[in-house]
């Protein structure tokens, strides 16, 4: 086999395979959900272009009717709790706007017809956003002031794959562009106004999305050591590192030869869970600390194509394949784990949505936009062909929650 074709294999393999069907018509039924774990909203997409909050007693509040019908221009909640932007289709054009869940006012921040957006991530102080554009060579990468003060700013560009995160303190991103080092691939920190990157390091492994530690003051991303002679599957590695900023000199946390990694910090420390990806498809979920211990806590057989951290960072929900219903349809199942280890708990099996299939390719990087568990940890949030069901994690019981694709939980307001 071609040393080309071997890596183009190997990065096929980052991408779950789904099915991917027209999305169904109808108006969102919402019904009311008794037995809440707790009373926090849900913000709801539905089948029919609407955009809705439902809170514990049932009621709708429609926030938009113009949502964009495409995979991946999914709506994002402001990590204050105070106001959601998304992605609206008029006509040929494609508009990111911002509503004020208070006073209910919308505000434009980005309209194209040729560089329509996509994948919108706020930053962690609430006062910008962060979103991709489709162009004729790739991807843009933008920021806009959430306020509406200055038009958007293109950052960063790319022929390829772009994934991205905010710092903590909302001054610069770190971007991961085209890929790994075959495919002359970068990982850089930008800032609005700024032409030139900070640092860039050109030596990243196949992974998806970088992470900033907790502190701000290093990051994670995967590297791939230096490779002499033609590139063959034996000779890729990808080595989990942690970069102080400022400096040059990495340090290695996780070695797996022969595959990829996706990984995720938590959100309360710098520990980081990760699965892999190799030519005998996804491994188990493993946990790293910054003294470079791993610790495998799925099942060793275990295919783990997703996971989230619980808000305390003391649990982690995963994803497994779970074979296909009798319509054909792809099923997956949700188990749970806690970060000190211990027998998983097997919770339910479904048959995912398109949307929240999509979701679930990229789950690392709709992590920084997307709260899947509720704030207290209680219950998680997903949707299934059939609506949107509440897990309640500690009984494991899911019900149906409402008509729609996608849902997530609002965050509490700070």
């Amino acid at each position: 086999m071609a040393a080309r074709r071997i890596l183009l294999t190997l990065i096929g393999l980052l991408s779950i395979i789904i099915l991917i069907d027209t999305l169904s018509a109808g108006i969102i039924t919402f019904l009311l959900f008794t037995n809440r774990p707790l009373d926090q909203k849900l913000l709801v997409v539905g089948p029919d272009r609407r955009l809705a909050l439902i809170d514990r007693q049932g009621t709708v509040q429609v926030l938009a009717e113009d949502i964009s019908p495409e995979l991946f221009r999914f709506p994002a909640l402001a990590p204050d709790g105070t106001r959601i932007a998304y992605i609206g289709q008029e006509g040929n054009a494609g508009v990111l706007r911002v509503i004020d869940l208070t006073t209910g006012n919308r505000l434009e921040l980005y309209r194209s017809t040729i560089n329509p957006p996509l994948y919108i991530v706020w930053s962690p102080d609430s006062r910008s956003l962060s979103f991709l554009s489709n162009r004729a060579r790739g991807l843009g990468l933008h920021i806009v002031p959430a306020d509406g003060s200055r038009p958007a700013e293109l950052v960063s560009s790319s022929t390829g794959s772009l994934y991205l995160a905010w710092q903590p303190d909302s001054s610069s991103l770190l971007v991961h562009i085209d890929g790994s080092l075959f495919e002359d691939g970068r990982v850089i920190t930008v800032q609005p106004g700024r032409q030139q990157p900070l640092y860039e390091l050109n030596d990243p492994g196949f992974f998806q999305v970088p992470a900033w530690s907790i502190d701000g003051e290093s990051f994670f991303y995967v590297a791939q050591p230096p490779v002499e002679g033609p590139p063959m599957v034996e000779k890729v590695e990808s080595v989990l590192s942690r970069v102080k900023v400022g400096e040059t000199q990495a340090q290695a946390l996780a070695r797996e030869p022969m595959a990829a990694i996706i990984f995720s910090r938590s959100p309360q420390s710098d520990e980081i869970a990760y699965t892999t990806v190799g030519p005998n498809g996804f491994g188990p979920l493993k946990l790293v600390g910054l003294d470079g211990k791993v610790q495998t806590l799925s099942a060793a057989n275990d295919n783990v194509i997703a996971f989230f951290w619980s808000p305390t960072g003391e649990q982690i929900a995963y994803l497994t394949p779970a074979g296909r219903t009798t319509d054909g349809f792809v099923q997956v199942r949700w188990q749970v784990v806690n970060r000190t280890g211990g027998t998983p708990r097997s919770l339910t099996t479904f048959a995912p949505s398109d949307a929240f299939l999509a979701q679930i390719n990229y789950f690392d990087a709709y992590a920084l936009s997307f709260d899947l568990w509720s704030h207290d940890g209680r219950a998680l949030v997903y949707s299934a062909r059939d609506g949107v069901y509440v897990l309640d994690v500690g009984r494991g019981i899911a019900k149906r929650h409402s008509d729609g694709t996608l849902a997530m939980w609002l965050p509490p307001r700070r």
